[in-house]
């Protein structure tokens, strides 16, 4: 999978470049390892460096089942099989869990984009921050004809991107809550158990290690900026999708949805104070919020929020364009109010 080797050499890059928080000098980054100790030495050599911070370990390739179903990590020569035991050669990620724990250094962090990645969560991956490409039963999907793996490209467009309305620093938190949405709405190669998107991400934290920074965050101070507002609304677009039934989600993330609405409002009132509260732009914002208002179970708030664009419509041109759409969803949502009343 020569993805995975671009990707890890990718991955070092962002993450010690101009925008990262890593030092170069003490980042090692090992393609297409033979032998277990290609990985397991110079881990070693960084848990016994008594000043370190922050360890973080990043494996990007194969994810085989070893005794007991326990995650391994693929070698080049590795290849699954049957049989209850480790593939030979592998390396187990308890090995890895277990060196950094001895590490002095405040926090441990693993990120693991393979197969079965979700194996790690829990007491083999006690005391580390993890996150992990898919669940513990799940592929980690990769584009063919790509030149990156789906999830460390999803990590690599975050980064390059930034979030227009986050943090000056990209968290892992931040980096997760981004993946969860991104990932299972980017379109991936058809296997027959994810028909359109990649495997959500996995997270395990450790008190507060969602706030450990790993980069600079590109798009801070865009948020209310033309550039940031559709940023903003694509974002939207893609949270919108995880809120409706579909072949992958046929139960929608319950947490979707009032989450789809906070990033509406706050993008609906920065719309109209950067824009104009009647630009298309906003207008389609304002429209949407309220909407979603009411699929989120307050139909009184959104023939609210309805009835004061549909007024300001109405009092800017009996012809707008707009007008039969807004004036649709809140006859809409004004029949459900009364519905629900009665």
């Amino acid at each position: 999978m020569p993805q995975a080797v671009t990707a890890a050499r990718a991955l070092a890059a962002a993450l010690t470049g101009p925008q990262g928080m890593f030092d170069a000098r003490r980042t090692t980054v090992v393609p297409e390892p033979a032998d277990p100790r290609q990985i397991l030495d110079p881990l070693r050599r960084m848990v016994r460096e008594p000043d370190a911070d922050l360890l973080l370990f990043a494996y990007c390739g194969h994810g085989l089942l070893g005794r007991d179903d326990r995650l391994c990590l693929a070698l080049t020569p590795s290849s699954q099989y049957g049989g209850g035991s480790d593939p030979s050669p592998s390396l187990p990620f308890t090995e890895v869990a277990s060196l950094l724990r001895e590490s002095s250094a405040r926090h441990k962090v693993a990120i693991l984009d393979c197969c079965f990645s979700g194996r790690a969560l829990g007491p083999d991956g006690h005391g580390i921050h993890l996150l992990t490409a898919c669940g513990p039963i799940q592929k980690a999907l990769f584009p063919p004809d790509g030149t990156l793996t789906g999830f460390t490209g999803a990590v690599l467009g975050v980064l390059d991107e930034g979030i227009p309305d986050g943090p000056r620093h990209l968290g892992l938190a931040d980096l997760y809550d981004r993946l969860a949405v991104v990932l299972p709405t980017t379109p991936a190669p058809r296997t027959g158990l994810f028909p359109t998107g990649y495997p959500a991400p996995h997270q395990q934290t450790v008190d507060r290690s969602g706030h450990l920074a790993l980069a600079v965050n590109p798009a801070h101070g865009t948020a209310r900026t033309p550039a940031g507002l559709r940023a903003r609304a694509a974002f939207a677009q893609r949270l919108k999708r995880l809120t409706e039934p579909s072949p992958d989600t046929p139960v929608p993330d319950p947490a979707a949805l009032p989450r789809l609405v906070d990033v509406l409002a706050d993008l609906a009132v920065d719309a109209a104070e950067v824009l104009g509260p009647l630009d298309d732009f906003s207008i389609d914002v304002r429209r949407n919020h309220a909407v979603m208002t009411g699929v989120a179970g307050s139909p009184e708030q959104a023939t609210a929020l309805l009835s004061t664009l549909v007024d300001a419509l109405r009092a800017k041109s009996a012809t707008h364009r707009s007008l039969p759409g807004a004036e649709r969803a809140l006859a809409h949502w004004s029949s459900r109010r009364s519905f629900n009343g009665a």
